[in-house]
């Protein structure tokens, strides 16, 4: 039995804290003494069962939250709250998120950092001023980046990340692992049997580096004839709102908002669309693959591919930010192989994720 310690900044209703927890649920039922602490709870959205021992740090926001690149130090009284957890002797503390990472100088074992996207995305505007507050960002970001992970044992989420990590820093070690999920078999059984309210179906935050106006646009110039879904919420719904006013298909498009379990929906869609400019390693799409749909998708990252074999024709790869093909690809749902084979729900399921996670408890 493995004693770990998973520290992130909240859980809130992102990726990286649903795979945190999701990781954590898994492990304490398989027998492992888990615990997870919080920077700081204020905006937690997801709750720990009795399984796993749940501490929120209530670390002072100034900490918890806000940009990677701003300095952070703990207080006295803080720096007690966590020697007090140390003092369980894990085999293994992994931090996560953003800011967990900041708690480096203060954690001593066999301390990963888990980094599950791209910390230093450079983004382009076409607006001059935005594009040089854009180069001190991304020049803050990296010089914090160096700083934090030099001689730090990293895990990343994709290969792309890996290579990244060791150019912009010195890394004491790194090693790749990629998102698992479980779905129940009665769900999966179901997918062939249930009836397709939706042609298409996006699940995700509403945000920039989600694209999902080129998801939307995408579905409008497929010629689908059906109706669209779109699960999940975020800053940008009201203007992906009028753009399908603008579009003329604010009647086919179904804005669902947050929906903790999605499952049934995407199994209510004949595929699911991902149109990031970036994505780590991507939980809904591993989840379409165990539930049988076509994912139609932007080739945006090793991530994506990692998480399939080369001869599923069920995944659509077209080329980063490519609406066209992306479109055409779409339009063609009716005739795709709905096929995975069984490497593919191998390597994605959370029992292979944990299995790597567990290897690194071995290695204190």
């Amino acid at each position: 039995m493995s004693k770990i310690l998973f520290i992130i900044d909240h859980l809130g209703c992102g990726g990286a804290e649903r795979i945190t927890l999701q990781l954590a649920e898994y492990l304490a039922a398989h027998e492992h003494s888990i615990h997870l602490a919080v920077l700081n709870g204020r905006l937690n959205y997801y709750h720990c069962t009795a399984n796993v021992a749940y501490t929120d740090l209530q670390l002072c926001e100034s900490f918890a939250y806000g940009k990677m690149w701003k300095n952070k130090v703990l207080s006295p009284d803080e720096r007690t709250k966590i020697d007090t957890l140390l003092a369980n002797n894990f085999d293994l503390i992994i931090t996560g998120y953003n800011n967990g990472h900041w708690l480096a100088p203060y954690l001593k074992g066999n301390v990963w950092h888990w980094i599950h996207g791209d910390l230093l995305e450079f983004r382009k505007f076409n607006n001059p001023l935005k594009q040089i507050k854009e180069h001190i960002r991304f020049f803050k970001n990296k010089r914090k980046f160096s700083k934090l992970f030099k001689n730090r044992n990293l895990i990343t989420v994709n290969r792309d990340l890996e290579s990244k990590a060791q150019t912009y820093t010195q890394p004491k070690s790194t090693v790749t692992i990629a998102n698992g999920v479980q779905i129940s078999d009665d769900l999966i059984a179901q997918s062939p049997y249930t009836e397709k309210k939706w042609d298409v179906i996006f699940v995700g935050r509403l945000v920039p580096i989600k694209q999902v106006d080129h998801a939307i646009k995408a579905f409008s110039m497929s010629n689908l004839s059906g109706k669209m879904a779109i699960v999940g919420d975020g800053s940008e719904r009201q203007k992906l709102e009028a753009l399908t006013k603008e579009l003329n298909i604010s009647d086919r498009v179904d804005f669902l908002g947050w929906v903790d379990e999605p499952h049934t929906l995407m199994l209510q869609s004949r595929c699911l669309i991902m149109s990031s400019l970036y994505e780590g390693s991507p939980v809904t799409l591993a989840e379409a693959i165990f539930l049988g749909l076509p994912i139609f998708s932007y080739n945006s990252s090793s991530g994506i591919q990692d998480l399939s074999c080369p001869n599923c024709d069920a995944l659509k790869l077209s080329p980063k930010q490519n609406i066209n093909l992306l479109a055409r690809n779409l339009a063609k749902i009716s005739i795709v192989n709905t096929y995975y084979c069984k490497d593919c729900y191998k390597k994605i399921h959370l029992n292979q994720m944990s299995k790597q996670f567990l290897k690194l408890a071995l290695s204190s």
